[in-house]
């Protein structure tokens, strides 16, 4: 009954998900590999459920036959104790001895490849480099990873590249933006100059015109002046006239 019992908590503990230390390494390395593939591929983006199952059948085909197959969402919950683990790792003052650290650090670290110098180190020799730390124990059976690793290192070496791309058209677009706004207060400074100059240009014409008003009046008093003066010379000539047309007459009738 004991041994039932181990065996259904056994089964139980399987289906939730399994303890960190029911990952082999290789298993570990083959799903770090299969998750790092499409992590990169969707841009460092989360994965969706049809991704996970992905994984999960890349882990199972590697497989001890004698363990049972993981499922998606323990390939995820793998996945989320590894990324727990490194950033422990991450956090230590010392160098990291953990095997999975390097791999972790290339696809989640915040040092990640775009800012990193490259390695002049050639591919056939850091697969291989890769190889004997996932395996420092000799085994007669073929590596399963190999060529999970060797596709890795093509797609880090590519995501380099559009990681790179990525940052020049970031980085020419932030130019342009630039530019632009270098243009529009241009643009600002030039009409603000043109109203200014016009604003000038109409106090000067209302300047003229009042002095043109301004004189007009003066010439029009002038004229104004001018004229009552002509008449009233004019009411003086005929005053004497008169006197005179009436003298002559009175000395008749006397």
């Amino acid at each position: 009954m004991d041994t039932n019992n181990h065996t259904t908590h056994s089964s139980r503990h399987h289906a939730a998900g399994g303890r960190e230390d029911c990952w082999s390494e290789a298993g570990t390395q083959t799903l770090i590999e299969s998750w790092g593939d499409r992590y990169l591929q969707l841009n460092r983006g989360n994965l969706r459920q049809k991704d996970w199952k992905d994984v999960a059948q890349a882990v199972n085909a590697n497989r001890d036959e004698l363990k049972p197959p993981r499922t998606d969402v323990q390939c995820k919950n793998r996945i989320d104790t590894l990324k727990k683990k490194y950033k422990l790792e991450k956090s230590k003052p010392t160098p990291s001895k953990w095997p999975f650290f390097h791999r972790l650090d290339d696809l989640i670290g915040t040092a990640n490849s775009v800012t990193r110098k490259k390695i002049s180190t050639p591919k056939s020799a850091s697969v291989t480099l890769m190889t004997a730390k996932s395996n420092p124990k000799p085994n007669l059976n073929p590596n399963p990873n190999f060529k999970a690793i060797a596709y890795s290192g093509g797609s880090s070496s590519h995501d380099e590249s559009l990681s790179r791309i990525g940052s020049l058209e970031i980085a020419e677009g932030t130019t342009a933006y630039k530019e632009l706004a270098r243009a529009i207060v241009r643009f600002g400074e030039v009409y603000e100059r043109m109203e200014n100059s016009k604003q000038e240009e109409m106090m000067k014409l209302e300047k003229q015109r009042m002095e043109f008003t301004r004189e007009l009046e003066f010439q029009r008093l002038n004229m104004f002046m001018e004229t009552q003066l002509e008449l009233e010379k004019m009411k003086k000539k005929k005053r004497p006239s008169v006197k005179a047309s009436l003298s002559p007459g009175k000395k008749s009738e006397l």
